[in-house]
């Protein structure tokens, strides 16, 4: 087992100290560094720090240590610095988020361009594209290495389809495909697993809309003031985990938002195949019904949209250093 370290840029958000906390009982990571813009971090990592077990946890506060915070790191995870609000657009937390993911590009190219980057921000959608782009223009893009992190909505459409069936979710399993927003998110349960579970159409358009709407509820439910935090802390978390199997030489699947042409898009999420030297292979196709293949068709002019969307901010970003909304 080599000696894996991981940075989380945001840690001091409460996602991203979730994660931390999660994080820091894994027995495969040697070092954990947490990054935030605000010198409370150093507290937290003090607190993570005198927890028996796990890794080495330093911290590191204002842009002026992001360069060190990202040093050497395996895998660096970027976690949302503004959280979903009511009535925001994708525009508005673009402008919101787009400057950090702009700092960690270029702290990354500066001093660790072959990281693995993993992005669970919103809008995930034009953020991946936004970040790639960044790296491309600096020269150091490598479409394997970054990844958009959707294990939430894998999570959420078991969940739903487990809670349908009245099953258990422990067996359960079936792709979720498309974007990471309420338009784009398309659960295939026509695809689930075990084969001899079956959700009627019906279902599966109602559950279909729980699922693309439950991050907005979560929202309403916490009256406007938090947007998700331990479901999405979790579902990253799963992500890093098995990342950590495939830097140290397995073959692993997670659900995560890519470069990927498969679809008509130049981004596309769903079951990925990542090895030690990044995804080895992207999402593919499935056999659809006939609500799926709508589902699909309707989604991608939507990330093409939002695509274009991040990679259009990197230029505005570069010349004028500030949100564009």
């Amino acid at each position: 087992m080599r000696n894996l370290q991981a940075s989380v840029i945001g840690a001091g958000g409460e996602v991203g100290s979730n994660l931390s906390l999660l994080l820091k009982q894994n027995n495969k990571l040697h070092r954990l560094q947490l990054y935030d813009d605000d010198e409370k971090i150093l507290g937290t990592a003090m607190e993570l720090g005198l927890m028996p077990g796990g890794p080495e946890v330093t911290a590191h506060a204002g842009s002026n240590n992001l360069h060190a915070a990202v040093r050497g790191a395996d895998l660096i995870v970027m976690v949302h610095r503004v959280p979903r609000k009511p009535g925001y657009t994708r525009e508005q937390m673009l402008a919101a988020n787009a400057p950090a993911v702009h700092k960690v590009c270029r702290a990354m190219v500066d001093e660790n361009p072959t990281a693995f980057l993993a992005i669970a921000s919103i809008p995930l959608n034009s953020l991946v594209p936004f970040a790639s782009a960044l790296l491309y223009k600096y020269g150091v893009y490598n479409p394997f290495k970054i990844f958009g992190v959707t294990h939430l909505d894998v999570a959420r459409a078991r969940t739903y389809a487990a809670n349908a069936l009245n099953v258990s979710t422990r067996n359960l399993s079936l792709p979720v495909i498309g974007g990471h927003s309420d338009e784009t998110i398309i659960p295939l349960f026509s695809n689930i697993s075990p084969a001899d579970y079956c959700i009627d159409p019906c279902q599966a358009n109602t559950l279909t809309r729980l699922l693309r709407k439950s991050g907005t509820e979560i929202v309403f439910q916490k009256q406007g003031n938090e947007a998700a935090v331990l479901g999405v802390a979790w579902s990253i978390y799963e992500f890093c985990d098995l990342i950590f199997d495939a830097i140290c030489g397995s073959q692993v699947v997670v659900n995560s938002y890519t470069a990927n042409p498969n679809f008509g898009t130049r981004f596309f999420s769903g079951p990925t195949t990542v090895g030690p030297y990044g995804m080895t292979r992207a999402c593919q196709q499935f056999c659809y019904n006939d609500y799926e293949s709508f589902l699909v068709s309707a989604s991608v002019p939507v990330i093409n949209r939002d695509v274009t969307i991040g990679e259009n901010y990197v230029e505005y970003i570069e010349s004028k250093g500030k949100a564009k909304y």
